[in-house]
């Protein structure tokens, strides 16, 4: 079988390479490596200058060329085009091309397309379009993450001293190969999840179409971030907000708690008991006191029952608590009403009232409490 991959004369006659340049050894040893990964003249030409780096991990990550247009992926997945459409702006892609002639999805996402008749059939389509909003978000998140790390840690050693571009080529290529087990890593983490989210039959039978939770959120929040902010440059004030969200994350984890989500310079997190949002809360409080690197926390607690939808939560009790820690001081941990009377005669907490507080959004004053632990309240 004849090799009609482009060689050093195709490559010329198509004025992708000169070899009288003088980086023409470098140029050619990054169109052979891109060629050997089954890049195409027609790849090569369509690329940008700067973007064949970029080749290299479009091969990676797609193995089957094979490509469908609008019709043919509608027709194989058994579905019409304006359901197409809508999974593809729910998923957060643009509206597919309606060209004929334009070929822009892959087998892969014909067997979206066959599990979404699945879903709909089993929940429904608005509620299956949702789950791949969900999905959608949750992906694009997690694409992020790992295209910063790879900017972050290796582009800049892949780049130092090869204007090629063939080194980052090759660690394009190289990174690709961590994504089946990045997606792996995911279907698990996924069920492990779903596992724990299974409601006990005596939380499900008032349910009245809606997922209500009866828990305890929280909110903790860097105090005086905006001036914080203003003293570290861009790749400090990175690291060190990664640093808080890891950190704040794994004590709501350690403590029985979820971390729900990241929110500038606060963090979100949920617990069933309030004991447990209490001891969340105070464990913060207590990390931050005195970081070398991240300013104090406050933290404000409120509990109830809070509608859980796609992965967040929300109500008035959620809003209690990003207002009660509004009017918190420093490392200090502000709880309402109903999280007060939960803890009522406990002997490891103790509190005070910390006044009657007008908070936006709240008919009349809200009376918030200052919790800390038995042990630090007898000192101070």
């Amino acid at each position: 079988m004849a090799d009609d991959r482009p060689g050093p004369d195709e490559l010329r006659a198509a004025g992708l390479y000169d070899p009288d340049s003088e980086d023409a050894s470098e140029r050619l040893a990054l169109f052979e490596y891109l060629i050997g990964l089954g890049a195409t003249l027609d790849d090569l030409l369509a690329a940008e200058k700067d973007e064949f780096p970029v080749i290299a991990s479009n091969l990676a990550l797609w193995k089957d060329r094979e490509r469908l247009t609008l019709d043919e992926a509608a027709q194989a997945a058994g579905v019409d085009h304006e359901l197409i459409a809508r999974t593809w702006r729910a998923a957060g892609f643009p509206e597919p091309d309606p060209d004929p002639r334009a070929r822009m999805f892959r087998p892969r996402d014909v067997e979206i397309l066959i599990g979404m008749r699945a879903g709909i059939e089993f929940f429904g389509e608005d509620v299956t379009i949702q789950l791949i909003r969900v999905l959608g978000a949750a992906a694009a998140r997690v694409a992020d993450a790992s295209v910063t790390a790879f900017v972050v840690n290796v582009v800049p050693q892949a780049i130092e001293g090869d204007s090629s571009g063939l080194e980052l080529a090759r660690a394009n290529a190289e990174s690709i190969v961590l994504l089946d087990s990045l997606a792996g890593g995911f279907d698990t983490l996924l069920r492990h999840h779903i596992e724990r989210g299974f409601r006990p039959m005596a939380m499900l039978e008032n349910s009245a179409g809606i997922d209500l939770v009866h828990g305890s959120v929280g909110f903790v929040d860097l105090v005086d971030s905006t001036a914080w902010t203003q003293q570290l440059d861009l790749p400090a004030l990175s690291r060190a907000l990664s640093m808080f969200d890891a950190t704040a994350s794994e004590i709501v984890v350690l403590h029985g708690g979820r971390a729900v989500k990241l929110i500038g310079d606060s963090v979100m997190f949920i617990a069933t008991a309030p004991q447990a949002a209490v001891d969340i809360g105070l464990a913060l409080v207590d990390a931050f006191s005195e970081h070398d690197v991240l300013p104090q926390v406050r933290v404000g607690i409120a509990t109830g029952d809070v509608l859980a939808r796609d992965g967040d939560f929300s109500g008035l009790v959620v809003n209690l608590a990003a207002r009660a820690v509004n009017v918190a001081y420093p490392s200090s941990v502000l709880i309402d009403p109903a999280t007060r009377g939960a803890i009522e005669g406990s002997t490891v907490f103790s509190y005070r009232t910390a006044g009657n507080f007008s908070l936006k959004g709240f008919d009349g004053r809200v009376r918030l409490s200052r919790i800390r632990r038995v042990e630090a309240a007898s000192v101070g």
